[in-house]
């Protein structure tokens, strides 16, 4: 009797252990799912998701440095490749507009670049041209920023040059010197500086104020596509009401943002960061809503912006055509219901 009792026993305890591992295994699911972003605005674009992240969801949010992040498209291994992944519009253009791997789901910001400087005048489109003769310090000025700050000049029919080396400043233009960074501000010999938010903002402290909006410059109330959200063609096809759901909560994200605190913020981009020993760009006490609002975080899906993407792949390419490619019709995603 006792001997039965006592494997009754055993098998009670090892069916108990059984169903404990399954638990435990349904709980601590491993991610078979990665999303990628760059640090700053675009993370912010995602913060809505990144503060609802659970670990058994299955997704695995990674915020990488700007610089890193068209490397999470472009392995030769495709299982390496980001699932999902933020790309400023341009380099989503040239590293996957083919269509062949990705496909572009949406919009999820239109701009956040605008022009400081210490004295004060605001420049419109009426004034825009009161810029030459000037020096503007621009951050980066061969990639987004500095490829939107010139096509919006062209489209003011304003003169420009890049003060590279031996290039005199010009009376008759508006001269233009790289930057790095925000670093630069104060220290690079200049009259206007073209910076991102939440960086323009935090230049108040030098004395500087914000004196012009690229996004109205460019295109009225909208911007400009500035990054894009794509998603690989094998997801799509295999999980097509997943990313449908997940487009949803991006789009919801941006709402998200109007209440969050900056604290808030910063505490769940840190915690994504694939880097574990890095930390993000992102500043509590700068993410105020009014900074908040001008960092151009709204997502409009692919098909509705198909048009104002290729208009402004089409400027970029006019200032530099290797800065971007128009991309194939198949590139960009229809959402149904």
């Amino acid at each position: 009797m006792k001997t039965w009792k006592k494997r009754i026993a055993v098998l009670i305890t090892a069916v108990a252990l059984c169903i404990g591992l399954a638990l435990g295994s349904c709980s601590k699911k491993t991610a078979d799912l990665t999303v990628y972003m760059p640090d700053g605005a675009p993370a912010l674009a995602l913060a809505g998701l990144l503060h609802e992240n659970a670990e058994d969801d299955g997704v695995e949010y990674r915020v990488v440095k700007s610089d890193l992040i068209s490397a999470q498209v472009t392995y030769k291994d495709e299982t390496k490749n980001a699932d999902l992944c933020v790309l400023p519009v341009t380099a989503a253009s040239k590293l996957v507009g083919t269509g062949e791997q990705y496909t572009m789901l949406g919009v999820v910001t239109h701009g956040n670049l605008y022009l400081i400087a210490k004295d004060g005048a605001e420049y419109t489109s009426e004034n825009l041209s009161d810029l030459i003769g000037k020096t503007v310090g621009v951050l980066k000025i061969n990639e987004v920023p500095g490829l939107t700050f010139k096509a919006t000049l062209n489209k003011s029919d304003i003169p420009w040059q890049e003060l590279t080396d031996g290039v005199e400043k010009a009376a008759d233009k508006v001269n233009l010197l790289a930057i790095t960074g925000a670093d630069a501000v104060g220290v690079a010999v200049a009259d206007v500086f073209l910076l991102a938010e939440p960086a323009a903002s935090a230049q108040a402290k030098k004395g500087y104020s914000i004196v012009g909006d690229i996004q109205a410059l460019y295109g009225g109330e909208n911007g400009y596509p500035q990054a894009v959200l794509i998603a690989k063609n094998s997801l799509l096809k295999d999980r097509a009401d997943w990313v449908k759901e997940f487009t949803e909560k991006v789009s919801a994200s941006s709402e998200w943002l109007k209440t969050a605190t900056g604290e808030e913020l910063v505490s769940c981009v840190t915690a994504h960061l694939a880097d574990p020993s890095a930390s993000s760009d992102l500043k509590a006490p700068l993410l105020t809503s009014e900074v908040l609002g001008r960092c151009g975080v709204r997502f409009a899906y692919a098909a509705e912006s198909k048009t104002e993407v290729e208009d402004f792949l089409a400027q970029m390419r006019k200032v530099n055509e290797k800065a971007a490619a128009i991309p194939a019709e198949d590139f960009y995603w229809t959402y149904s219901k």
